[in-house]
């Protein structure tokens, strides 16, 4: 544990469910007064998780930059768990620092309640003070678990013990016994070379059985439109109505992105029929890899932001080296 190092506590929303109007400290009420000692609370917002956009969680990342030059050795983040996930991964791919930042959920539903809420307060507290969690990026604790923010996904808000999960590769460390244990290193990201600013408006179409062309048409017309993500069937697939559509968004010059809309599938060539991924990424469509639809929208987001170009941007959502702001890369 760092000698004597100072956390921040961000209040960035909501976080008890059976308290309108919760007091933020009386959260500190609930940590050891050893632990306690060493927060101090920050209000940012009290809106509702469901309340917040892109634009806010990166301002939110803004205030998160200036707290690591003040000196603290770690942020910890209390909301609501609706968009957690999202936030913490857009957090994690503009934070550098070797601060930690930890979202702790508390809003905790089913048979545990806010002491399961609580405990992964103090498991979020310990690891913030931790060592072994510098360098690790951003990460969420909940079930007294902690996730890695690139992989973790919410996957039952109703159950105590599984809440959040990361398909992939399980939590990098969890509390054991009062103290905090790692047992395997977080991915991290390749980083931008400019700060995204203003975020251009990034839309997900939903592939679902004979559906969709009204939407996607609606979306193609759209001025606002700056970038669009498929969430396709399976490897990446479309039904072939909206192939035209696709193709007259590309026209304007807007990136579009292929992603499946399964839970553990990435998109990858299968068949050579009208729709298929392949068919899309040789029309100009990006491949978002093992990408979810959401984080891939991040990504879009960000890159679009930060001024990379197309090639550029089909590095960025495969996770490739953007770090070096020359022209192939940057606009």
């Amino acid at each position: 544990m760092l000698p004597q190092t100072k956390l921040a506590l961000v209040i960035a929303g909501n976080f008890f469910s059976d308290e309108d109007n919760a007091d933020p400290g009386l959260l500190l009420g609930y940590l050891p007064e050893e632990l306690a000692a060493r927060c101090e609370i920050k209000e940012w917002s009290t809106q509702p998780s469901s309340h917040y956009s892109m634009s806010m969680t990166l301002a939110m990342e803004g205030m998160f930059e200036s707290l690591a030059d003040e000196g603290y050795a770690g942020i910890i983040v209390v909301s609501g768990s609706g968009v957690m996930e999202e936030m913490a991964y857009l957090v994690n791919l503009l934070w550098q620092h070797e601060a930690p930042v930890i979202f702790a959920n508390l809003m905790v539903q089913g048979r545990a309640g806010v002491k399961e809420g609580l405990m992964n307060l103090h498991c979020s507290v310990l690891a913030a003070l931790s060592d072994d969690a510098r360098g690790r990026g951003v990460l969420l604790c909940s079930s007294g678990e902690l996730f890695a923010a690139d992989d973790v996904t919410l996957a039952d808000p109703g159950s105590p013990d599984n809440a959040f999960q990361s398909p992939d590769r399980g939590s990098v460390g969890k509390m054991l016994n009062g103290e905090i244990k790692f047992f395997c290193e977080a991915k991290r990201p390749s980083f931008l070379a400019r700060r995204p600013e203003e975020l251009p408006n990034v839309e997900i179409m939903l592939a679902c059985l004979g559906g969709g062309d009204i939407l996607i048409s609606s979306l193609a017309s759209s001025r606002d439109l700056g970038g669009l993500v498929l969430a396709g069937f399976g490897a990446g697939n479309v039904p072939p109505s909206w192939v035209p559509t696709v193709r007259n968004i590309l026209r304007r010059r807007i990136p579009v992105v292929i992603t499946s809309r399964c839970l553990l599938s990435h998109v990858h060539k299968t068949n050579d029929f009208e729709g298929s991924f392949d068919k899309l990424t040789e029309m100009g469509v990006m491949s978002g890899g093992r990408l979810n639809p959401y984080k891939a929208r991040i990504r879009l987001a960000l890159g679009i932001s930060a001024g990379l170009t197309d090639d550029g941007l089909s590095l960025y959502l495969l996770n490739r080296p953007v770090c070096d702001d020359v022209k192939t890369l940057y606009k």
